[in-house]
């Protein structure tokens, strides 16, 4: 028996959101199975949207909250709005361990920033880092950091290499 995944969803991160996070969320769920979505932001904008989708009832649950973080916010000023934006809510879903992933499509600074002040980083680790698979022509490789800090030591560059290899492992185990 495989383990339900709940995965925390800031539907109104992103561009076209929340119609492009709602589209996402029915062809992942077309395609998936033991996963369980936790949507968060204004239900009066999702629930027609979500309507009119092939996503069993069973298969998610709406938060609502009628705040969110605009792509044009600086990573202050979206820490600054506080604790009942949907990005924020779903990061604390993750705290409070009754989502065990987020997804956002939102503002990068402020998921960074709000993730930073809610979630523990690995001990000894001083900065997160975006992380992204890259296809090759065996397999796949992972690429972490992304352009998402400005500044890196030798140390941060030697840390992302230890998460990076961790992540491939934990996701390629057979390899």
């Amino acid at each position: 028996m495989n383990k339900l995944i709940k995965i925390a969803v800031d539907a109104m991160g992103g561009d076209n959101a929340p119609n492009k996070i709602i589209d996402g969320i029915e062809l992942h769920n077309r395609n998936s199975n033991n996963i369980y979505y936790r949507i968060f932001g204004n239900k009066e904008i999702i629930e027609p949207l979500i309507s009119k989708k092939n996503i069993q009832k069973e298969n998610y649950e709406l938060i609502h909250t009628e705040n969110r973080v605009e792509g044009d916010d600086s990573a202050l000023a979206a820490a600054k709005k506080g604790k009942n934006t949907s990005m924020w809510l779903a990061i604390e879903s993750v705290k409070n361990k009754t989502s065990n992933i987020i997804i956002s499509a939102g503002n990068t600074a402020a998921l960074f920033v709000i993730s930073k002040l809610n979630l523990k980083m690995i001990e000894n680790i001083d900065k997160p880092a975006l992380s992204g698979l890259w296809p090759n022509k065996v397999g796949m490789n992972i690429v972490l950091d992304l352009g998402a800090n400005i500044e890196c030591n030798e140390k941060n560059l030697i840390d992302f290499s230890i998460m990076g290899s961790a992540l491939y492992r934990s996701l390629f185990n057979n390899e």
